[in-house]
């Protein structure tokens, strides 16, 4: 039996991160535990971003270029903005595409905003982006602000 709950594990995960380009998940107030689950354990970062987010756009294309040179920098985006809009949806595809970071990408539901921020961070205000290292050890460390080489090398530790 364990070994059938192992092999699922795995499955969902590797499906995760083979899913289609500008796939998008629907975050609602109980999808915390299962972004990070989905990671088993491994160090990932959490990017928070939103479509009239100025500097969001940039930060994901700074870890695009990273995830070229370092293979191992695993990304998964959270949009804020809301996953029902159809025309919303085509435009987070859109600009994830454009970006051309290789991610998880969750987006909120319908759930009320501030519901959503609180189940990712209740310490969060909003302010983007906003970016949680997991390290697969402890808390993650959270960063708000844009993201350079300089900070992915010292949230990471290398």
């Amino acid at each position: 039996m364990r070994i059938a709950n192992w092999m699922a594990g795995g499955m969902l995960a590797m499906a995760a991160w083979t899913a289609h380009a500008g796939e998008l998940r629907r975050f609602d107030a109980d999808s915390m535990q299962s972004l990070v689950a989905v990671q088993q354990g491994k160090p990932f970062v959490l990017v928070l971003w939103s479509l009239d987010c100025a500097y969001c756009e940039q930060s994901l294309k700074t870890l695009a270029d990273e995830q070229k040179r370092r293979k191992d920098l695993r990304v998964v985006t959270l949009s804020t903005d809301s996953l029902d809009d159809p025309d919303v949806q085509a435009a987070m595809q859109a600009k994830l595409r454009r970006t051309g970071v290789k991610s998880v990408a969750w987006a909120f539901g319908s759930a009320p905003p501030e519901q959503l921020r609180y189940a990712v961070d209740p310490k969060w205000h909003g302010e983007m982006p906003r970016s949680y290292w997991f390290t697969g050890e402890g808390a993650p460390k959270a960063y708000s602000g844009l993201i350079s080489r300089e900070i992915i090398g010292r949230m990471r530790g290398k």
